[in-house]
């Protein structure tokens, strides 16, 4: 296969010096250096046990050996491109539906650009986007009415198979209207800010005296809350408990209190110029967005074009649950 692809590119690197009728041309057309296709035309000539192109004349011209080569490479390349032409004709075929599952944060900001592309390349298949916590997306995993969930939690690693989507960190969303921001004014960020890959870290005991909107028990956002709030010595005084981190984000907003809730979407939601934000100065605050599936599930072909789609990158690491320090 490997000999196949090469002599592939030795015919398309041949051919383009007979279109263009040059060396300095063909490189510039086949965005490489002029000694580097050089190379491979010799390499090509070698292969044959003949020279393919005229040198002496101007512009290059084709010895009769090399006539012989390109009316060859003009057959195998249409070839070629027949071929790839009726495999992308044959993929757009592909039919079927797909189920996608996750919380309001990754049907509204992590998915829509993939299933965007997803759609455009396969029209076929129809989509169907359930919103749910965790504890239903994996409920939904294994009665098989789910394809796919998106999630930052663990997962069982022995039960569901993890593709890594991104990293992403737990941060801390403060109304600016709050006096603490004063006392933290070297470590407040914008959403700007965020993006920038050195930024200052907070320590979280600046703000146990803040009240705070937590989500509810079961998610790692509160459990990871809550371990990080007992590493830096309080127990955070919660004003709400709330299902989703874009209820917290928008409550935060409104200056009912601060809020964890992740970078991710605190990049991706509409900018709310009423928040500060802060990075946690912990190693704990770092996660991973994964797709999950059932490892027995047997894979649809939409399944398997999904996932084709998704950045190289391999499975997630095994990611214990987040351990929850109870002496607080």
């Amino acid at each position: 296969m490997e000999e196949t692809m090469t002599l592939l590119h030795e015919m398309a690197y041949v051919y383009e010096v007979y279109r263009q009728r040059s060396f300095t041309r063909a490189a510039q057309a086949l965005y490489i250096s002029q000694p580097s296709l050089s190379q491979m035309i010799r390499k090509a000539e070698g292969r044959i046990g003949t020279t393919i192109f005229d040198r002496s004349t101007s512009p290059i011209g084709l010895t009769e050996a090399g006539r012989a080569y390109i009316r060859a490479a003009e057959q195998v390349l249409q070839i070629e491109s027949d071929l790839r032409r009726y495999l992308d004709d044959a993929e757009r075929c592909i039919t079927g539906v797909l189920t996608l599952g996750g919380a309001m944060l990754f049907t509204s900001y992590v998915l829509p650009p993939l299933l965007s592309t997803f759609s455009e390349r396969y029209p076929g298949v129809e989509l169907r986007l359930h919103e749910a916590p965790t504890a239903r997306l994996k409920e939904q995993l294994q009665e098989g009415t789910l394809d796919f969930a998106v999630d930052n939690s663990a997962f069982d690693p022995a039960v569901y198979e993890a593709r890594l989507f991104k990293r992403e960190q737990v941060i801390l969303a403060v109304p600016r209207a709050f006096a603490v921001n004063e006392a933290a004014a070297r470590f407040r960020l914008s959403a700007a800010d965020l993006l920038r890959e050195e930024t200052p870290r907070a320590p979280l005991s600046l703000f146990q005296d803040t009240p705070f909107l937590m989500l509810k028990e079961g998610n790692d956002t509160r459990e990871r809350a809550e371990h990080l709030c007992a590493r830096a010595g309080f127990s955070p005084k919660i004003r709400l408990q709330l299902d989703q981190q874009l209820a917290a984000y928008t409550l935060a907003g409104y200056g009912l209190g601060a809020a964890f809730i992740s970078d991710t979407l605190a990049v991706s939601a509409p900018p709310d110029e009423r928040l500060y934000f802060y990075r946690i100065d912990s190693p704990d605050v770092e996660r991973s967005i994964s797709l999950f599936y059932k490892r027995t599930r047997v894979f649809s072909a939409p399944m398997r074009a999904f996932l084709d789609l998704l950045p190289a990158g391999g499975s997630t690491p095994d990611e214990a649950p987040f351990p929850v320090d109870h002496k607080r």
